[in-house]
């Protein structure tokens, strides 16, 4: 995922970037630099060339730029080419159609790059109802920033900068019913989504239960693919109920193609007091294997049920999550 996590910069601190990008059908970094009272805010920096590359990073973790490695070859995307587009004659400002336009694409995919992640985990997060302190400690675990953030003051700038993003681009007023993908249900896209995304290093020990999501009276509660990625490579993308078990080069991982399980389904969240929805509790299973511990009969899902729970007891009990098989056979619908 491409991208810096975030940024001091205001979204539309980028704008003199993608124009000149896109007017001048790609250029370099050292030409945007050149050209800084165009393409900097101020048009009076000290050191242009680090400005520039600095907004050129964040032009590219917003989607709307590409740059090769040595940054002498920087291109439009398709949707930086629309939003410079819809520009209006004050440069520096954005318009109605550019946020709905960005706003859309960047909640179309939530980990399109780190700086879309740390955005939509942001976006997430308040939706949920966190805000205040809890609201930044939640979001630098979720970005994996809890290690470097070092202060309450570092915490509330970085919270606060995130929350402009969010402003600016209006994301809160967009309508989610816009953006339901139709053709790949939820458990697709969430086993796609755990295997190309990058993995996350969770703090160890218990961690709180989080907010749930109401959707007109029905409660839900998020998962995050990152947290199955981790599971998978500790698994090293092999099947856990049988090694042997071999499916395809998967094109998003350039691994072995597995999918995740929770092991204690995320739908009994509500019955633990600590979040659930960690890789303890997430298997790397093989398609065939995923299918039978949902469909099989009681006998072969109690098997599949039993292995698991004696290889993950103390790894689950490490994180809070207290579990025995009669429960489980409980949670799966078990005689």
């Amino acid at each position: 995922m491409k991208g810096q996590v975030f940024t001091i910069n205001k979204i539309h601190y980028v704008n003199g970037i993608v124009y000149k990008v896109a007017d001048n059908n790609g250029c370099s970094l050292i030409y945007l630099a050149e050209k800084y009272t165009e393409t900097t805010p101020s048009g009076n920096v000290k050191h242009p060339i680090e400005r520039v590359s600095s907004l050129a990073r964040f032009a590219e973790g917003l989607g709307l730029i590409t740059m090769n490695k040595e940054r002498d070859l920087i291109a439009v995307t398709a949707i930086g080419q629309k939003y410079a587009d819809l520009r209006s004659q004050n440069k520096w400002e954005i318009t109605k159609k550019q946020k709905e336009v960005l706003g859309k694409f960047i909640l179309s995919d939530y980990y399109r790059s780190e700086t879309i992640y740390a955005i939509t985990t942001l976006f997430e997060l308040i939706k949920m109802e966190y805000s205040g302190t809890e609201l930044s400690h939640k979001w630098a675990e979720e970005i994996n920033k809890d290690r470097d953030w070092n202060s309450e003051v570092t915490y509330e700038g970085f919270t606060k900068f995130g929350i402009n993003y969010i402003t600016e681009l209006g994301l809160l007023d967009i309508d989610e019913k816009d953006l339901l993908i139709v053709d790949i249900s939820k458990e697709q896209k969430y086993q796609n989504d755990s295997n190309r995304v990058k993995s996350i290093t969770l703090p160890p020990g218990e961690l709180p239960r989080p907010k749930p999501k109401n959707y007109s009276g029905n409660i839900k509660y998020s998962t995050n693919p990152r947290r199955a990625k981790t599971a998978l490579e500790s698994s090293r993308f092999k099947c856990e109920f049988n090694e042997n078990h071999n499916t395809f080069l998967n094109k998003a991982s350039n691994e072995q193609y597995m999918e995740a399980h929770h092991l204690v389904p995320m739908n009994k969240q509500g019955l633990f007091s600590v979040d659930i929805d960690v890789p303890e509790n997430i298997l790397c299973i093989c398609p065939t294997c995923h299918r039978k511990i949902h469909h099989a009969v009681d006998e072969d899902k109690l098997d599949l049920l039993s292995l698991a729970l004696k290889d993950r007891n103390e790894a689950l009990r490490s994180r809070g999550i207290e579990i025995d098989i009669e429960k489980l056979k409980d949670f799966y619908k078990i005689d």
